[in-house]
């Protein structure tokens, strides 16, 4: 009990008008947030005794009070149909993020491949640059050595 005295310390007290009539409601609420539920009953109600003027203020209200619950299950079997559809809509893009992941692992693969590719195939550029740089060398060699014997048979004769 002590606690339930102690939760009422925190309640605010806020006057509403519903009907004509005052209310005093205590709440833990924003007093903005309770106003404005409390214009929706009021304009809801208003709409019932518009439309029913000899109806008592008990049956309006009970009137009003099925009114307001139909909207509320109506909304809340829309939230639902909307959660479903966009369950099923998110099951069909998990399936597509899977897919992606799949060709996307394949890709990086390939690449992995071909990059080991790449490096074999620099090595054997550079293999063949160097044995290139060789038989450049050794043709230099050569056609020294054959500018040196032309020389020498020319300077014998």
């Amino acid at each position: 009990m002590d606690e339930n005295i102690r939760r009422e310390d925190n309640l605010k007290r806020i006057e509403v008008k519903i009907a004509g009539m005052n209310y005093v409601l205590k709440t833990d609420e924003d007093e903005e947030y309770i106003m404005k539920i409390a214009n929706y009953i009021n304009k809801k109600m208003s709409e019932v005794v518009a439309n029913e003027p000899q109806l008592s203020t008990s049956l309006s209200a009970m009137l009003t009070a099925f009114l307001v619950a139909d909207e509320y299950f109506k909304h809340l079997l829309e939230c639902d149909e909307k959660l479903s559809k966009i369950g099923v809509e998110s099951e069909k893009y998990q399936k597509e993020v899977e897919e992606y992941k799949e060709k996307l692992k394949e890709a990086e693969e390939k690449i992995l491949q071909q990059s080991q590719e790449i490096e074999k195939l620099n090595e054997i550029i550079q293999n063949l640059n160097q044995e290139l740089e060789k038989t450049k060398q050794e043709l230099e060699k050569t056609k020294k050595e054959l500018d040196d014997f032309i020389n020498a048979f020319d300077g014998d004769r």
